[in-house]
């Protein structure tokens, strides 16, 4: 009887010392993202300022410039172009509403990869520095100590309801956020009292596929209401800049048609849609094909897919991505 007990009593302790430390792990990586935002997050300046060079690698290698400008006057009035040979894009913010026109009807997929490099936008993408806290359906599995690109980052695992998990990496002695994956900041530079990268790129396969260089980031005076005017032509919706992003809640893996997986046909197809209000994606183009049966089968698929949606101070929007399938023989 003392013998069971005992046993019992340690059972007890030993649940009662994993709860303690799960309770701390959570707590240590809400502090960790909290401090890393506060210290990256730009749009907590008033004013500021910022211009750029940008560079991405067209359909055919080619490598093309081109230039980035942002004015803020704070989230109910901000002012975004981007601006190559043969496209511009001009984005206007102000008390719920985005102004958008473009030389195009669609983004192309490296405008998209630009604005996922940057890591804020109306998008809210997944490269997105900006917000990274968890949501209420989210809970930190663990914190843990590794290097990303040989630099020592501490990380928070994040999971939601449905196991999906993220993670959130803060470089353990500037205290500054740290992307992985198909994002490369380097040089982290002051702005009033934040910081932010110098550079950015994405990259697949060790190929920089979009590339921006901040030429001027700083805080400024309260900017003009001239410099704000939508421009002729622009159509709106409702919007914000750094919107909660959306998340996939249910995929349907395309099927592999016969055909290409019996050539050993092999790609990804890049489709632009418009994440809607209500989680249905629509509003499909191919922008990066590969096969038409390859394109098809993305298509029949995607179209399934279904989303939490975006949302702007909790009243869900619509945002504009581009999807991607991998077909790949293993």
């Amino acid at each position: 009887m003392k013998l069971n007990l005992v046993l019992l009593v340690m059972f007890f302790l030993i649940c009662s010392s994993l709860g303690n430390t799960s309770d701390n792990q959570s707590q240590d990586g809400k502090t960790l993202i909290a401090n890393a935002t506060e210290k990256m997050n730009i749009f907590a300046l008033p004013y500021f300022e910022m211009k750029a060079n940008v560079r991405i690698l067209d359909n055919q290698g080619k490598r093309l410039e081109g230039s980035y400008s942002l004015l803020w006057n704070g989230p109910e009035q901000w002012r975004e172009e981007i601006n190559f040979p043969g496209y511009t894009e001009t984005q206007l913010g102000g008390k719920g509403v985005v102004f958008l026109k473009r030389s195009m009807d669609l983004m192309p997929l490296r405008i998209y990869q630009v604005h996922a490099a940057l890591g804020y936008g109306t998008t809210g993408n997944f490269g997105s520095m900006i917000p990274l806290a968890p949501l209420s359906d989210e809970t930190i599995k663990r914190v843990k100590d590794r290097k990303v690109n040989g630099t020592k980052v501490e990380c928070t695992e994040i999971d939601d309801q449905d196991k999906h998990t993220r993670e959130v990496c803060v470089d353990a002695s500037a205290g500054t956020l740290v992307r992985q994956g198909t994002f490369l900041d380097r040089e982290m530079m002051s702005v009033g009292t934040k910081f932010f990268p110098r550079f950015l790129s994405y990259v697949e396969d060790e190929n920089p596929l979009a590339e921006i260089q901040i030429t001027e980031i700083k805080p400024t005076e309260q900017l003009p209401s001239s410099a704000f005017v939508p421009p002729a032509g622009s159509l709106s919706r409702p919007g914000c800049m750094n919107p909660s992003p959306s998340r996939l809640v249910h995929k349907v893996q395309p099927q592999y048609p016969d055909l290409e997986r019996q050539r050993h046909v092999k790609g990804t197809v890049a489709i632009y849609a418009l994440i809607g209000a209500d989680g249905k994606p629509r509003d499909f183009r191919i922008v990066s094909g590969v096969t038409p049966g390859l394109n098809a089968a993305s298509l029949d698929g995607v179209q399934q897919w279904r989303y939490r949606p975006a949302s702007c101070n909790g009243t869900a929007v619509d945002v504009e991505t581009v999807l991607t399938v991998n077909y790949s023989l293993r």
